[in-house]
């Protein structure tokens, strides 16, 4: 029985063959169920089972002075016969056991192999083979049908298609089925050559009607049928890949036989010939070649990006959980004048402005209090409760943490997790370390640009405090060479180089190879000139 495997080859250079044979016994079928195991038309004529089977009929039926083909005018007349028999001559009689094995011993001999197994071994590298081309266990199983599951025998295909696509030399996954040899289909003058008495058959099945009385079959044999179908697919194969075998095996006999000297083969083979000369491998199978590394690159990506939103996401929530622990103890205060201290609170690329509505421009100044008793209450110099004179940001209040909340929530509990960096340009500079042993550029352009693990952007704190909150040893330096890979991720940015910065970072990064982000900052110049 012969069918295609249509959802599996919607284009037309895709579509391949599909021999497909039930078994009801065999070592792992003792019990006479029906299993069912198919073969694809291989890449390469010589280890192709449905070429072999082709030649095999050709020789058996085909040849000039070949037997006779068999009759199919009633299922009796072909169910004994077998398509491996024992004898050619005597097509009713089993191949044995016996038999099989003298003719492994005598390959393995010709060629070299020393193996234990002989007709067991073709089973046993099947198996290896696939599992090298990385064809899944549960495939192999199925294959072999070594499975007993009722997963496997009662509700899933009997065809492992990964397996099948390994053996045949195709790509285990996908729709890669191009064949260039069969790029040309023979005509059916050429095609009618080979077991012409197959057609007659076939036209007879196909017209039988059970009321007719001039039937000239006993009646429409699914069994015979198929095979006939069959047939016919297999001498278009026997034609297709003959062009390339005889240039392999030019000596063979099978090349003396009239049909591959008539004028309608030497046509076909030219024609054949000429295509496989000049291949054109279709695109789709062009990008299955590379698509494996290129979805590797976007699964990076993607996994980057999403740690990237969601560590923003984490930081956004501990700012608006701040934020709301202000507004509750402003609200909660019993004292009338009790206000809460302007702040402007820089994360990243985020700034958040906490106090009256009046100053809600942090570049603007508060206005001046009218009377003392709507001034904050008195405290040290730079606590949170002092209220600045001309403040244009923000309270002296250098941070907030939950240790050092403001005096009118006493009762606000600590967040669980790290607070935001709070930024005051007029409190003092708070020193800030960057990270040190980083070796990505793309870590590095999220310390400047968004900060990482809580801590402040780099980007912020020159906004805020300028130069001065570099204090540590080493650190002004440190800054400097960092800084010459942000300015160049910035110009590819204005030149056109990138469509934006974290394509510029994934350029750097690439420049970078295999070296320290600490050389590419001291070669940055001149690698990029």
């Amino acid at each position: 029985m012969l069918i295609e495997l249509e959802d599996e080859s919607p284009t037309p250079h895709e579509a391949v063959p599909c021999m497909v044979m039930t078994m009801h016994q065999g070592k792992t079928n003792q019990f006479g169920k029906v299993e069912y195991m198919g073969c694809l038309r291989n890449i390469n004529p010589v280890l192709c089972p449905l070429s072999a089977l082709a030649f095999y009929f050709f020789f058996r039926w085909g040849m000039d002075g070949a037997t006779s083909f068999p009759s199919f005018r009633q299922p009796e007349d072909y169910y004994e016969l077998f398509a491996l028999p024992g004898s050619v001559t005597v097509p009713a009689r089993p191949l044995s056991y016996r038999t099989q094995w003298d003719w492994e011993q005598r390959m393995f001999k010709a060629v070299g192999i020393q193996s234990k197994e002989k007709t067991h071994s073709a089973r046993k590298q099947a198996a290896r083979h696939a599992e090298l081309f990385g064809v899944p266990e549960s495939e192999i199983r199925r294959a072999g049908r070594w499975n007993t599951d009722a997963l496997t025998g009662v509700y899933l295909s009997y065809l492992p298609r990964s397996f099948m696509r390994t053996i045949a030399g195709f790509p285990k996954e996908g729709r890669g089925y191009f064949l260039p040899r069969a790029q040309h289909t023979p005509d059916e003058a050429l095609c009618s050559r080979i077991w012409p008495v197959a057609d007659v058959w076939l036209a007879r099945m196909e017209a039988y009607h059970p009321d007719r009385q001039d039937n000239e079959v006993v009646r429409c044999d699914l069994a015979g049928c198929g095979f006939l179908r069959l047939l016919r697919v297999l001498r278009e194969v026997l034609l297709q890949d003959s062009v390339i075998l005889r240039k392999q095996f030019p000596l063979h006999p099978l090349w003396k036989d009239s049909l591959f000297s008539c004028p309608e083969y030497l046509s076909f083979a030219t024609r054949v010939e000429e295509s496989l000369a000049n291949v054109v491998t279709p695109d789709e199978l062009t990008m299955q070649k590379y698509w494996p590394a290129q979805e590797a690159v976007a699964k990076l990506r993607h996994e980057t990006t999403v740690f990237e939103i969601r560590g923003l996401q984490s930081r956004m929530t501990s700012v608006w959980e701040r934020l709301d622990q202000m507004e509750r103890s402003a609200a909660s205060s019993t004292t009338p004048s009790a206000t809460v201290t302007p702040v402007w609170i820089q994360q990243g690329g985020t700034g958040i402005w906490i106090g009256p509505t009046e100053v809600a421009n942090p570049h603007l100044p508060p206005p001046p209090p009218s009377t003392a008793s709507t001034s904050p209450p008195a405290g040290p110099p730079g606590s949170p409760t002092t209220a600045p004179a001309a403040a244009p940001a923000a309270a002296p209040a250098s941070t907030l943490s939950p240790d050092s909340a403001p005096d009118s929530a006493p009762d606000s509990a600590p967040d669980s997790a790290a607070p935001p960096f709070i930024l005051d340009p007029q409190a003092p500079p708070m020193p800030y370390t960057m990270t040190r042993g980083s070796n990505s550029v793309l870590r590095l352009w999220t310390e400047w640009t968004m900060g990482l693990d809580g801590g402040p952007s780099i980007q912020a704190l020159d906004r805020c405090w300028g130069a001065r909150w570099r204090v540590g040893p080493g650190e002004p330096m440190f800054y400097s060479r960092r800084r010459r890979v942000m300015m160049e991720i910035q110009r590819r940015v204005q030149e056109g180089k990138a469509s934006y910065e974290r394509q510029a970072v994934d350029q750097l990064d690439q420049l970078r190879g295999s070296r320290s982000l600490d050389w590419l900052c001291k070669n940055i110049e001149s690698l990029c000139l």
